[in-house]
């Protein structure tokens, strides 16, 4: 009997990330996950990161895919590719904002948007939209994966890109894309019935009380 595609990518991906929640979950022994610690950086949370955005990544191109049947992954498929596809066929990931741990407001995927153009060479290619940006989740996780030794302007390494706020959003961006996907798998109806729930992240609505970012 086939399984459905709902079936599959839960357990293809969904538990997966309930697993890598899992590890973050454990490292609340060591940093509170407190606004106070947002700074914090160590090398768990660097591994953590690592894998993280490694799955959006994944994640990414396996839902571009499946939402459209032009998309094609090849070496030089990166976010900006996968990244348009995502924001015209699954929209609600630029607005979604989530709550972590009852007292974090983020909404990682916010004031993101690119274009397509054609190059002189008539070669299809995709920019940032005037006035949006890359994640800058995104952003830090790339100068942590190939830049880490790298000084910024306040003396210290890319490695301190690793810390607590950047891997927050970099989890709640991951959690926000499968989510959303898994709602439209099932019929925009949430939750999903029989699928494990994030420990660690809520959808934020208007009725909740103002919190911290």
């Amino acid at each position: 009997m086939a399984q459905s595609k709902l079936s599959v990518f839960v357990r293809s991906y969904w538990d997966y990330y309930l697993e890598l929640e899992n590890e973050f979950l454990t490292t609340q022994k060591y940093v509170a996950f407190d606004v106070y610690n947002k700074n914090a950086y160590s090398l768990e949370f660097l591994k953590l990161m690592q894998a993280v955005c490694s799955e959006v990544d994944v994640v990414s191109k396996e839902i571009a895919s499946a939402l459209d049947s032009t998309f094609k992954i090849d070496s030089s498929t990166n976010i900006q590719k996968w990244g348009y596809i995502l924001q015209n066929k699954l929209p609600k990931i630029l607005s979604a904002e989530v709550i972590f741990n009852h007292s974090i407001r983020v909404k990682p995927w916010d004031n993101w948007a690119y274009a397509q153009y054609r190059n002189k060479k008539n070669a299809l290619r995709y920019k940032l939209v005037p006035g949006t940006k890359t994640p800058a989740w995104w952003v830090a996780y790339n100068s942590v994966k190939h830049q880490r030794t790298q000084i910024t302007e306040n003396g210290y390494t890319n490695y301190a890109k690793a810390n607590l706020i950047n891997l927050i959003h970099c989890f709640a961006a991951l959690y926000i894309l499968e989510s959303e996907y898994l709602a439209t798998l099932n019929g925009e109806q949430e939750p999903v019935d029989g699928v494990s729930q994030s420990r660690l992240f809520q959808y934020y609505y208007a009725q909740f009380d103002d919190l911290i970012y």
